[in-house]
């Protein structure tokens, strides 16, 4: 399992309920729902979406965010416009598809991963708040990165289902920072792949990107979005996802969390444990693909169900059965 995510056989999704994936918990809200259907309804399907004009999506997140529309770049999913991003220096445990010059790895403490921003690294990419442990790069520590004159990637991907501010402004004030950014997890719609950056090197990642990457499904709904709607929409899951992480307790060793997931130990290897959850319709992230994780450790999406699922594992390693 190199990414979270549902299997797909025989054409379709199987039946399992994914804490393994971490998106919005309160779902898909109705006003993307009702643009989807109307997308169908219209058969948008049946032409082809503009090659590379995506103004009215950089207008809707500028307006989102707060930002200038020039500085916005439009992709197909966060994952896109990483892979145009350079190797760099990556703290590590971090999401696996950056590219890495070298890792350099966070402390970890028993509570928490502790990252940092070394000035003497010329660049570096990392997440924040950071996949798969769930904390946060400092603000002032950015900030002092970038007055170094060194190159920082942010990829924000879960900023708004944290309790963190993003760092899309602080894009504006310094052209050193490309922050990336998707409504995939903020909207709970992950097949259709939108994501952007925001920063001076934006228009640079757009040209190395392919054409016709925003599908036309993925440009309908976002090209007609109420921006009211949503900003109302993203404001009430970021406190949702607040009183969540603030009422989170766990049975196994787990760390400290900024956003809509956690990192748990558990007493067995993950991938094990896994084998048994699949079997009763459920499954969390196992470790592979993260360097500096143990095999003992999972990630678990954090929901108004994980209190459940976390009383299914433990009630699964004390029984017998499971060790024979």
């Amino acid at each position: 399992m190199r990414h979270g995510g549902t299997r797909w056989g025989r054409g379709g999704p199987e039946n399992i309920i994914d804490f393994s994936v971490n998106l919005n918990p309160l779902g898909v809200p109705d006003f993307i729902r009702e643009l989807i259907e109307e997308a169908v309804r219209k058969e948008v399907y049946t032409y082809y979406p503009p090659v590379d004009d995506y103004r009215n999506i950089k207008e809707l997140v500028a307006e989102i965010y707060g930002v200038d529309p020039e500085l916005v770049g439009v992709f197909n999913g966060s994952s896109e416009a990483i892979s145009l991003l350079p190797a760099c220096s990556v703290p590590e445990p971090n999401f696996s598809e950056y590219k890495r010059l070298k890792s350099y790895f966070a402390k970890e403490l028993e509570d928490r991963f502790e990252y940092h921003l070394p000035l003497d690294e010329m660049c570096v990419v990392t997440s924040n708040p950071v996949n798969p442990t769930g904390s946060a790069i400092k603000e002032e520590e950015i900030i002092e990165y970038l007055q170094r004159g060194n190159r920082l990637f942010l990829d924000e991907s879960f900023i708004d289902l944290s309790t963190l501010e993003n760092n899309f402004k602080l894009a504006e004030e310094f052209k050193n920072l490309t922050v990336i950014s998707s409504f995939t997890k903020s909207l709970s719609v992950p097949g259709l792949r939108l994501g952007f950056s925001i920063g001076y090197l934006s228009r640079d990642l757009e040209k190395r990107a392919p054409p016709w990457r925003i599908n036309s499904i993925s440009y309908y709904v976002f090209s007609n979005i109420d921006s009211r709607e949503l900003k109302k929409f993203l404001s009430l899951s970021r406190s949702y996802v607040k009183s969540l992480i603030d009422s989170f307790s766990s049975p196994f060793r787990w760390y400290r969390t900024t956003t809509s997931f956690v990192l748990v130990e558990f007493p067995i290897e993950t991938s094990i444990l896994n084998l048994r959850l699949r079997s009763l319709g459920y499954q969390i992230r196992e470790p592979e693909g993260f360097i500096g994780l143990r095999k003992t450790h999972g990630r678990v999406a954090i929901n108004n169900s994980t209190p459940y699922l976390l009383r299914l594992i433990s009630e699964v390693l004390n029984s017998e059965k499971f060790y024979k």
